[in-house]
């Protein structure tokens, strides 16, 4: 299947809120929804879908522009998400995924591309290896009520 690498839209409303379900598990959809709405208006936010010719996505990669991010330059590049479906997935989508945000980002000043993964999820932290990142530090993050 030939799939292409495109810029989300209000048109992809669909299959981008589903994408998104899958990769940011147990967010309601009204979180979704405004963040969604954020995505299309700020200009620090992109999303970019990978597109079947049937016009379904079947992967997606969420980036933003962050001025602080501890180490590093400034602003920087971030991967919020990405996800490609399982069916997908050994193709080489995700790094088309992940070249196309790079060339957004490069065009908007960035030097430096980062991202994240939870402790414990190990192939999360493969993949990121496996596409050239560097682990930084590790971190376990607490809050109190006031």
């Amino acid at each position: 299947m030939s799939v292409k690498v495109v810029t989300a839209t209000s048109r992809h409303h669909a299959e981008w809120l589903r994408l998104r379900n899958a990769v940011y598990t147990g967010i309601d959809r009204a979180f979704h929804e405004r963040e969604m709405a954020l995505y299309l208006r700020d200009d620090t936010k992109e999303c970019f879908l990978a597109v079947g010719e049937n016009g379904d996505a079947c992967g997606l990669i969420e980036v933003s522009l962050r001025n602080v991010v501890d180490g590093l330059s400034s602003p920087v590049g971030y991967v919020e998400g990405i996800y490609v479906d399982p069916d997908h997935r050994g193709s080489g989508l995700a790094r088309q995924l992940l070249e196309q945000a790079e060339s957004w980002r490069r065009s908007k000043g960035c030097t430096e591309i980062a991202t994240d993964a939870e402790l414990d999820n190990q192939d999360a932290q493969r993949f990121h290896e496996r596409m050239g990142f560097k682990e930084t530090y590790r971190i376990v993050e607490y809050r109190k009520k006031l």
